[in-house]
């Protein structure tokens, strides 16, 4: 990874599904898990900021960045993902079943400081997030997901330059 990066901490479910989503889809195709439509305003952030995707999601557990050790919901990730261009260069640490995802990804930022240039967080929880808080940008799980107005938040936290409060 290099120097002055932007990046994206992507969580799966609540964001690129939802519940209006399940709601329409066929429960008998496997490979209709996530909206595509959600996977093309994920695209319109990297697009517009050059952001590298690291997973955050429980999803990273059958993702690997050596793609031969990916399981079934990885490889599926992958390959949504890179319908439109999209590829994920890491995913957060698994530290327990039980720790919040703040402190992954405040692991996963220790881990590469220095590199950062700027990132947001994209889930659908509004807990515990500390002082993350203001990089989250909170999807709604029971609408569609991601939306053209999350994009516009995230695109305005990853054009911020200040990360010193961290």
């Amino acid at each position: 990874m290099s120097v002055n990066t932007k990046y994206i901490f992507l969580d799966i479910d609540g964001v690129l599904n939802s519940v209006m989503y399940d709601a329409g889809r066929s429960e008998e195709r496997a490979d209709n898990r996530i909206d595509r439509s959600r996977v093309r305003l994920l695209a319109n952030i990297v697009n517009a900021t050059d952001a590298k995707i690291v997973l955050s999601s429980t999803w990273r557990e059958d993702w690997d960045k050596d793609t031969k050790l990916c399981g079934s919901d990885g490889k599926y990730i992958n390959n949504c993902l890179s319908e439109y261009g999209l590829s994920i260069i890491d995913k957060t640490p698994y530290l327990s079943y039980s720790d919040e995802r703040r402190l992954e990804i405040l692991d996963w930022l220790a881990q590469h400081h220095g590199e950062v240039e700027s990132f947001v967080i994209l889930d659908d929880i509004n807990c515990g997030w500390g002082e993350l808080y203001s990089r989250v940008v909170i999807t709604n799980p029971y609408g569609y997901g991601l939306e053209e107005a999350h994009v516009q938040q995230a695109l305005d936290i990853l054009n911020e330059e200040n990360l010193s409060a961290l």
